[in-house]
């Protein structure tokens, strides 16, 4: 895991800072307005391939149960069956796509009428990579069951690069006429990572090899797993795209355009700890497939700590200085992005929590109740946040303060729910977990806060990121880790390199007193 941890990491730092330099090329060569038209049309095609998250999901669970068990027979039956159901996916949402999809990008979506060309051009190139995703997810869904992270790190970056080749492309093209090549470069792209996906699971894994299985058994409980993932799903697509449109029907295209700016910022400080959760989550699901139950609920009590420990370490400096952040980053800042951005960082936190409880959930097969709960609670943000922006003429930023709401509400049922899954003691949570974030939260964000006020240009910021970043640091190892985990942190340091260094020193100064 620590191996795995560590390569996962190299390729979040180096995704991160690509992806973020690329969101700002995009946006200087767009503008404002194409931007926030490509955020808004890519993110109908995510919103109609929701079914997609479930059998992901589902994937998953089912080929690292398999690896956990040893059933090697079954492991390719599981395989075969979700390679089929994907590309039936892929055929339902092309249908969903060239029907209900096109009725709203035509008729509901809101956009200057003489972008009508470039926005269905956008539109029928995000609903082919979109489809191009779904049928490749079972091999990604293989690479991580397996651990191979180095290369599921590997393609993953050479996705990134291929996505800085496009943006720095646009410049090749007249300004005003950039939206129509974006997309079907961006198309390009996508078939190379996933064909690049497919080729690497044909040459690691020859044991694994797509036959038509006709194990209605497997199939019936893939599908039943799948059935009940996708009300949770469906709710999460409600809560990312779903919102979107709704900001596209108050504030039109350049509101998107802050929502996808902060949207960015999210996704990077998330890669940092979905990294980790990466690592841990197929250990979580062998775990309890093999009977070690135990073991299970100590993975999810330290993974749900450290997985908030890790992203507060990026997301208070990010919170503080947002406004600094987003101006050296964006030539030009959207409006309400800083706001936006803010508010999502703090929904970030709060999954980062969750997260290793989902997957455990998820192991246990038993997940009717739970999707059915969390679903319904999280299902409830779009209405809400409709009421809010729509009827009662609240600012657009109410649309994510409801969404933080619904979150932590969620949260607090999804701790009674894993009670009777899984064993999870609420007492334990909240004393090894909801503590331990509560203290170094305020340690953290009380001085901090302090510290930002008192920041008035670009370089004072710079320097109070780093002074908050190990602050938090300190505060983490002092009260937010467990002592055995300080322990492992002060082994593993003695045996790195520097460590190394730092003895071959003291052992030299010891033989000149001699």
């Amino acid at each position: 895991m620590a191996r795995n941890t560590l390569v996962l990491y190299f390729r979040m730092a180096f995704q991160m800072a690509v992806c973020l330099y690329t969101s700002r090329v995009v946006l200087r060569m767009l503008g404002v307005q194409d931007y926030g038209i490509y955020d808004v049309v890519a993110g109908i095609v995510v919103m109609l391939s929701f079914l997609n998250n479930s059998l992901t999901t589902c994937t998953l669970r089912f080929i690292t149960v398999a690896l956990g068990k040893g059933e090697h027979a079954y492991l390719n039956d599981v395989y075969s069956v979700s390679i089929s159901i994907h590309v039936l996916m892929a055929l339902f949402v092309l249908l969903l796509g060239e029907t209900v999809g096109l009725w709203y990008v035509l008729t509901q979506l809101v956009f200057p009428p003489e972008m009508l060309w470039p926005v269905v051009v956008c539109y029928q190139c995000s609903l082919a990579m979109g489809m191009l995703m779904i049928v490749s997810m079972p091999y990604n869904a293989t690479i991580i069951a397996y651990e191979r992270m180095t290369a599921f790190a590997g393609i993953t970056v050479m996705d990134a690069m291929l996505k800085l080749g496009v943006a720095s492309a646009l410049c090749l093209f007249a300004e005003g006429r950039r939206l129509v090549p974006y997309a079907l470069l961006m198309l390009c792209a996508a078939v190379i990572t996933r064909v690049s996906y497919s080729v690497y699971c044909r040459r690691a894994f020859p044991q694994l090899r797509f036959h038509f299985c006709r194990d209605r058994g497997i199939v019936r409980e893939m599908l039943s797993f799948a059935g009940w993932s996708t009300f949770g799903n469906a709710s999460i697509a409600c809560n990312t795209q779903g919102l979107n449109l709704v900001l596209n029907s108050v504030g039109g295209p350049a509101v998107n355009a802050a929502r996808g700016v902060a949207f960015q910022v999210q996704m990077a400080v998330t890669q940092f700890v979905a990294s980790f959760q990466m690592a841990i989550n197929p250990q979580i699901t062998k775990s309890y497939a093999q009977g070690d139950v135990a073991r299970t609920r100590e993975l999810v009590l330290r993974s749900s700590r450290l997985s908030y420990m890790m992203i507060l370490i990026i997301a208070i400096p990010l919170f503080l200085a947002a406004p600094w952040v987003l101006d050296v980053w964006l030539d030009r800042v959207p409006d309400h992005a800083v706001n936006f951005m803010r508010l999502m960082l703090l929904t970030s936190m709060v999954d980062a929590i969750a997260n290793p409880m989902m997957i455990a959930a998820a192991a246990t097969g038993r997940i009717r109740r739970y999707h059915t709960c969390i679903g319904t609670i999280l299902l409830l943000t779009l209405p809400v946040a409709m009421v809010c922006v729509k009827w009662l003429a609240m600012p657009v930023e109410a649309v994510f303060v409801v969404l933080l709401l619904m979150t932590v509400l969620a949260q607090c049922a999804r701790m009674v729910l894993c009670r009777s899954l899984f064993g999870l003691g609420i007492s334990d949570f909240c004393r090894r977990v909801l503590s331990r974030v509560v203290i170094v939260s305020v340690l953290t964000v009380a001085p901090l806060s302090v510290l930002f006020r008192h920041v008035a240009d670009v370089w004072q910021a710079v320097g109070a990121c780093f002074l908050s970043g190990a602050w938090l640091v300190a505060v983490i190892v002092a009260v937010g880790l467990q002592g055995d985990e300080r322990m492992f942190m002060v082994e593993k340091i003695r045996n790195s390199i520097i460590g190394k260094l730092l003895r071959r020193r003291f052992r030299k100064e010891e033989i000149q007193k001699v």
